[in-house]
């Protein structure tokens, strides 16, 4: 009992140790870029400088194309005849002019406008044989075609498309309850004599039964009949006379659809066997046009030309349009290498380019009219840039420094310069306002401003910035460390800044001035010293647009983040996306912890990637990108080390 016992628990216990051998299911994908959804991605960033090209790009290339498509579809040659209402208005005796025709020829000779009679069919007393004259004053050449055309015919139609039995067109003997109830609904089968329709459906039913003869040469010196010879071979696709087959039906086994003239015996049947597979016409009324008014191919002469001359044709006039208000018309034209005559694709084409070059005139003409804001501050000079790269190896180095580490306070004057029209514009909320920003944005950095005082002036020139040496050689404080900010009503460039604007932030609207700038401000100068005059460094400071303090007029930029913007420049940071390029021998900003970025950022986009081939997406809620106020943030910390870095090396004790 006791060797049973222990010889069952060593088995439970073996088949445990199996079980915990096994591994885990598991349902976590596979980690592939595919499965984990790590394929990379482009996105393109639209600015000016890449949409406005595309304008005149499209432009350019669709309207000569519209042009080609418009000229080639004037080379085709046609005459059009509407002869819906023959049996009407047509006479008995005699010729009357047709009221509906268009005609297109190569020749200048005017013609004659073409004429209708009618009269009784002599192999059918219930249909009206419709005669059409018309002339062609010069040869057309082949191939020529010959075409009816209806309107207001909506072979679209949902139902209507539906409305056929492949089967049955591939030659097979449907059954009577198969085609009872089936797409072919409601003309599918004839109940009363429990037979089935061939071929079934609303399609074949309404079948064009007009029968349209060939042009007849009409000479007046000539008693015998002269035809323009032209044939119904040759009219359909390769594919339809690959769907439509020989059928297997016995003929007595079947009707024809109740519109049908065909020959018929006591019974209603077929009397002989319809060949719709050998009837092009017939397959070219079953591959169903795309709009209401169409035309379909009735004959050609792929051979011959056709002579200029007078022409009649005879039309047994079957096919009833007025009861759906449509109309029928015959056509015969010749094609280019583009088709037929459509001049619609071609005017679609100009208009498209045309549209284009207009918008890209306009957008351009507004861009450099009343281009976005620009932060117009100048390049960084070589010795700037060298002095970066030293800061940037230094820094790994002395940054657990003591005075690295201290905290920075920066002597600060702001100066108010009203146009007189606006010298009301800035108040005294909107500067304390700013400073509160100023100190919030500023203070993770251990970067402080003690602001020693405001100034006010009225100078409709200095608002504008059209004397901006001679504005900061009056207003200018204090010492190459102190910062000053001038917040001007009408801020623009001076002729020498434009040039060298680095880009755009945001839209502006400026009404009184023809161009407009969001700010500018002086980088570090690496030549200033502790010597040097006042005179060296006068153009030192920050000038930004009174209108984007907080509460400023100036929608998406109205919260102060231009005036943190600018000063960063003064605090010796670039853009984030400076040198514009994903290029790994662009050094961009130099700060180790912003993600390289190519383009400006516009707005206030929930993801950016400028450069999807390097690390981190765009710092779109950076201070130094273009960003709208709303989407700024912070800076990095590099960013923070880097300013600490500038301070002590080009501005303290100076």
């Amino acid at each position: 009992m006791s060797q049973e016992m222990t010889r069952a628990e060593s088995i439970e216990e073996q088949e445990r140790a199996r079980e915990s051998d096994k591994k885990p299911k598991s349902r976590r994908p596979a980690n592939t870029a595919f499965r984990q959804q790590r394929l990379k991605a482009w996105q393109p960033i639209l600015t000016p400088k890449s949409v406005l090209p595309l304008f005149f790009i499209v432009g350019v290339i669709f309207a000569p194309i519209g042009g080609v498509l418009l000229w080639a579809s004037s080379l085709v040659q046609e005459i059009s005849i509407d002869y819906s209402n023959c049996a009407a208005q047509a006479p008995t005796s005699g010729q009357l002019p047709v009221p509906h025709y268009s005609a297109t020829f190569k020749s200048s000779k005017s013609i004659s406008p073409p004429t209708w009679r009618r009269s009784v069919n002599e192999s059918d007393s219930d249909a009206i044989t419709c005669t059409l004259f018309f002339e062609v004053p010069n040869e057309l050449p082949a191939p020529v075609f010959m075409y009816y055309r209806l309107t207001n015919f909506y072979q679209n139609h949902r139902r209507y498309v539906q409305s056929l039995d492949l089967n049955q067109l591939k030659g097979d003997a449907v059954p009577y309850g198969t085609v009872k109830g089936g797409a072919c609904d409601p003309l599918a089968v004839n109940s009363t004599a429990q037979k089935v329709y061939y071929p079934c459906g609303l399609i074949a039913n309404s079948f064009f039964n007009d029968t349209i003869g060939k042009p007849q040469i009409r000479d007046p010196n000539s008693s015998e009949k002269q035809f323009y010879e032209m044939t119904d071979k040759g009219i359909a696709w390769d594919s339809d006379k690959e769907l439509i087959k020989q059928t297997k039906y016995n003929m007595g086994d079947v009707l024809p659809p109740p519109n049908w003239l065909w020959a018929k015996d006591e019974n209603g049947a077929y009397k002989e066997d319809p060949n719709l597979h050998e009837n092009e016409a017939f397959m070219v009324w079953m591959r169903t046009a795309g709009l209401p008014s169409f035309s379909k191919l009735s004959r050609r002469n792929d051979t011959h030309g056709m002579p200029a001359a007078t022409y009649s044709i005879d039309i047994v006039d079957r096919f009833n349009v007025t009861k759906y208000d449509g109309t029928k018309s015959i056509l015969i034209s010749t094609r280019t290498v583009l088709g037929g005559k459509n001049p619609f694709m071609g005017i679609a084409y100009v208009v498209v380019g045309g549209i284009c070059v207009v918008l890209g005139a306009l957008f351009t003409v507004a861009h450099l009219v009343r281009p976005r804001g620009a932060c117009a501050t100048e390049d960084p000079s070589a010795g700037f840039l060298h002095e970066l790269g030293r800061l940037k190896s230094d820094e790994a180095k002395y940054a657990s420094s003591q005075a690295r580490q201290a905290p920075i306070e920066i002597e600060t004057w702001f100066h108010i310069i009203s146009s007189k029209s606006e010298s009301t514009q800035v108040t005294d909320d909107m500067i304390n306002s700013q400073l509160s920003i100023l100190q919030q944005s500023y203070a993770d950095s251990g970067i402080s401003y003690r602001l020693q005082g405001v100034t006010r002036h009225t100078n409709d020139k200095w608002a504008s910035n059209a004397d901006d040496v001679a504005m900061k050689t009056a207003l200018r404080k204090g010492s190459y460390r102190t910062l000053n900010v001038y917040f001007q009503t009408n801020l623009q460039t001076s002729p020498g800044q434009a040039g060298r604007a680095l880009g755009h932030r945001g839209a502006v609207t400026n009404n009184d001035l023809a161009s407009s700038v969001l700010g500018f401000c002086t980088l570090p100068d690496p030549t200033v010293n502790a010597s040097s005059p006042a005179s060296h460094y006068v153009k030192d400071g920050c000038n930004v647009l009174a209108k984007t303090m907080p509460g400023g007029s100036l929608d998406l930029y109205n919260r102060g983040g231009t005036a943190i913007h600018e000063i960063g420049h003064w605090n010796g940071l670039l853009h984030t996306f400076q040198g514009e390029s994903c290029s790994a021998d662009n050094p961009g900003d130099y700060i180790n912890d912003t993600p390289q970025q190519s383009t400006p950022t516009d707005g206030c986009p929930a993801r950016k990637d400028s450069c999807p081939d390097s690390p981190g997406q765009d710092a779109v809620h950076d201070f130094m990108d273009y960003s709208s106020d709303v989407c700024y943030e912070s800076f990095t910390p590099g960013q923070g080390e880097r300013m600490r870095s500038m301070w002590i090396s080009m501005r303290e004790g100076k």
